[in-house]
């Protein structure tokens, strides 16, 4: 896997600015090509130290440039793969057997494909726009192993379903392609809704996936027995309640998106409702857990 991140800086109006040479002179930078107007650098060090190379780049750009043109402009911060998967459609794996793969023919993946040494059965399709959801934060792969997980234990197949925060639908279609009897996935991003529509038509997943913008609150209840939730710790703390109003008795959820600091919070979140985590991975910092009400 390309381990690393990548920092997009977007200057205002879209023009170019003259960057200094020794920009990234003594930090652990390199500047990659990329249009006018959008400055791209990558770092390959070690996930435990990105929080302190970013501090680094976030200095070193504010001395460099002028005050009113640094604070105008935009930066995007992702994993390397999602950069590599946006530019080159590089197909990545997910989890610990899935592989998303660009729209297009497959014969000019496999390569790629036979190193990830996926069966075709669990390729997925995916365009990700500005959706979240490409396969690389840690915070998706460990969803999906929570799926192959439950997959394993008969507990996705012929169940109905709901994935809130459903991004590009990336676990939506997973779920659907394990053999899910209906996947209801859920945005309040009207963008997002778009894009994971598209990417379910691509999987042929129609029939059995779909799509609508709005809250929880908006479902009816007592119709799902699995839910996913890979959202942020705030979001989690404000839905959590009505996510479980929706589940039937002893339902199960897959919670993602929360750093290993906020095991306390997730652990108090779920006690009043007769929840208890059975399954848990971490990864670069970010906890995925499978909860079960008892």
């Amino acid at each position: 896997m390309n381990k690393g991140i990548v920092v997009q800086i977007r200057f205002p109006g879209g023009n170019p600015v003259n960057i200094p040479a020794n920009l990234c002179a003594g930090i652990p930078w390199q500047i990659l090509n990329d249009p006018p107007g959008i400055l791209t650098l990558v770092t390959r060090e070690p996930a435990r130290r990105w929080d302190s190379c970013l501090m680094k780049l976030q200095n070193r750009v504010c001395q460099s440039l002028p005050r009113d043109t640094y604070a105008d402009t935009e930066w995007e911060v992702m994993p390397l793969e999602r950069y590599n998967f946006l530019r080159d459609g590089e197909p990545v794996r997910v989890g610990r057997s899935w592989i998303a793969a660009p729209p297009g023919p497959l014969s000019s993946h496999t390569r790629t494909l036979t190193r990830h040494a996926a069966s075709w059965e669990k390729i997925i399709f995916l365009r990700p726009g500005w959706a979240f959801g490409d396969g690389c934060h840690p915070s998706t792969q460990g969803s999906v192993n929570a799926m192959e997980y439950l997959h394993e234990h008969n507990l996705v197949r012929d169940r109905d379903i709901l994935d809130v925060g459903t991004g590009t639908g990336i676990l939506g279609i997973i779920a659907g392609k394990m053999g899910a009897r209906s996947v209801l996935c859920l945005d309040i991003d009207p963008e997002a809704t778009k894009v994971a529509r598209e990417n379910i038509r691509q999987n042929g997943l129609e029939a059995m996936v779909s799509v609508i913008h709005g809250p929880v609150q908006d479902l009816p209840s007592g119709k799902w027995t699995l839910a996913l939730a890979n959202l942020t710790i705030s979001v989690m703390i404000r839905t959590f309640g009505a996510i479980v109003k929706l589940l039937n008795a002893h339902s199960v959820v897959v919670m993602s998106g929360f750093k290993s600091a906020n095991r306390g919070e997730v652990a108090k979140l779920i006690q009043p409702y007769g929840f208890e985590v059975i399954w848990s991975e971490e990864q670069d910092g970010w906890v995925t857990s499978i909860v079960r009400q008892s």
